[in-house]
């Protein structure tokens, strides 16, 4: 019976690197304390605002962007636009001084990264409440009315908006990639309901300054600011009615350079903050562990678990039936591949970007490389629309 011992190994495993995604959000039902619903609104509710925004060659969609800025900025009322442009090869520097008499801009001339640029901007504002956003992100006009309306509530200490990506239907890239963020986007709500948002993305949140602590500049920012303001003791919460829009990646090399590039940067963040995240309260430290480090483990763990399942098999059929089994479905994958069928091309992309994230952690773990600076991928910005 060693072969059942093995494949309940190999479903255990499975199990784990599923639970981000599937047990941990049911958990939160039936263990997670509910948080109490943000204040509502107050219409004369305007704290002073800071928009602050740094890109490198972004002139493909730098007008559009900053038009959208204004426009929420006008919305708002008592709001600053801060943009660092961080040693841009393109136009973006020029296309950017027409805006100089209504922005606060900072050009460089070297490449410092995302996070230098923000802690170059963020003290020449003086707010209260202080948002980012990325330059290939479009928000609502009403976006920052919105998140700021959150404030409200004197615990919450950062609220994240809504991300979409508006290309699933160009490649099976971005269609895997448009399918992953609408799961993580459903935790995020789950969690925004319970224990907390384990970390924000970049693409629109907001702050409040006297929470926020910069990010050392070879760490990213948008997980840095929010794990901090969280391990402090503040709601980090999501505001499902400010929805974001931005193009995911279409092609797979770019997907798994991104997904590489990320995952070394989270966990370079996990390292940093791990003497102060373990010291927050079971729960909050059982939700992220889900949520965060087994998600990064999850490769890994998926790895281990098929290593485990094709032991049991070899084990109760033997080499030579086990061989064949496997030579066969291969083969059926590969003509599912060659023919595009759409699950068999969106499971390829989806082991890809896995395969991306194994990567980023191994070389966090065994490099100094931290991703400072980085290209973003051509198809994200291949529109403004």
């Amino acid at each position: 019976m060693v072969w059942l011992g093995t494949l309940l190994v190999s479903l255990i495993l499975f199990a784990f690197a599923a639970h981000p995604f599937f047990t941990y959000p049911l958990s939160l039902f039936f263990i997670g304390t509910k948080n109490r619903p943000v204040a509502a609104s107050d219409p004369t509710f305007r704290p002073t605002l800071a928009l602050c925004m740094s890109v490198f060659n972004e002139s493909r969609v730098i007008v559009t962007k900053i038009e959208n800025m204004l426009v929420m900025a006008e919305r708002y009322g008592p709001a600053t636009i801060h943009v660092y442009v961080d040693g841009a090869t393109d136009d973006t520097p020029e296309l950017l001084r027409a805006y100089a008499d209504r922005i606060d801009l900072v050009v460089s001339n070297e490449r410092k990264g995302k996070t230098a640029g923000l802690n170059v901007l963020v003290p020449r504002c003086e707010s209260e409440l202080i948002a980012f956003t990325d330059g290939n992100v479009i928000t609502p006009a009403t976006g920052l009315v919105d998140l700021a309306a959150h404030f409200l509530d004197k615990s919450v200490g950062c609220v994240t908006a809504k991300l979409v990506y508006t290309n699933e239907d160009e490649s099976p890239t971005s269609a895997a990639g448009s399918l992953y963020w609408r799961l993580e986007e459903a935790l995020k709500r789950v969690e925004s309901a319970t224990v907390g948002v384990m970390g924000v993305d970049g693409a629109f949140f907001m702050v409040r300054r006297a929470l926020y602590q910069p990010a050392p500049s070879h760490l990213i920012d948008d997980l840095y600011v929010s794990l901090m303001i969280l391990a402090a003791g503040h709601r980090v919460v999501t505001a499902e009615e400010v929805i974001v829009r931005e193009r995911s990646a279409v092609y797979w090399r770019e997907e798994y350079r991104r997904k590489r590039r990320i995952a070394c940067q989270a966990w370079n963040v996990h390292r940093t903050l791990w003497p102060v995240l373990r010291k927050m309260p079971p729960m909050m430290r059982y939700a992220y562990v889900s949520h965060r480090l087994i998600k990064w483990l999850s490769p890994f763990l998926l790895a281990l678990s098929g290593i485990a399942f094709a032991a049991a098999m070899v084990t109760r059929f033997g080499w030579g039936n086990s061989l064949v089994v496997l030579l066969v479905l291969s083969a059926l994958f590969a003509i599912g591949v060659l023919l595009r069928l759409k699950p068999v091309t969106i499971a390829l992309s989806a082991i890809t970007s896995l395969a991306g994230v194994a990567a980023g952690v191994l070389e966090a773990t065994f490099s100094r490389h931290t991703y400072t600076v980085w290209a973003p991928a051509a198809s994200i910005r291949q529109t403004a629309d």
